[in-house]
């Protein structure tokens, strides 16, 4: 008896699929760049100094009173820093481009 043909998978655009490759760890390390080792360093720095940083604090803001822990407090005033300055530098941006019109 023969073998079935083998027929090429498609996707939804009708491409043959490239066959899954195997990577090895050699070539999983050379895909390590700076900024997966920065990114890592980065979390290891955070978990340290959210270790290191549990004590309570007092917040007063507009009147309401809270106990946070510290590493909370700065969490969310880093969070809502980059927040901020996104908006503004999205709004600065949108501002340019509708002055070169």
């Amino acid at each position: 008896m023969s073998e079935p043909e083998s027929r090429p998978l498609y996707d939804q655009q009708g491409t043959p699929e490239a066959e899954p490759k195997s990577r090895s760890f050699t070539d999983l390390l050379r895909q390590i760049n700076a900024r997966m080792v920065l990114g890592v360093l980065a979390a290891v720095a955070l978990i340290v100094f959210i270790a290191q940083n549990t004590d309570e604090t007092r917040v007063n803001f507009l009147g309401w009173d809270w106990d946070l822990p510290l590493f909370l407090l700065l969490l969310i005033t880093i969070v809502l820093s980059v927040v901020c300055t996104e908006i503004v530098g999205w709004y600065m941006g949108r501002r340019s481009r509708r002055r070169t019109r």
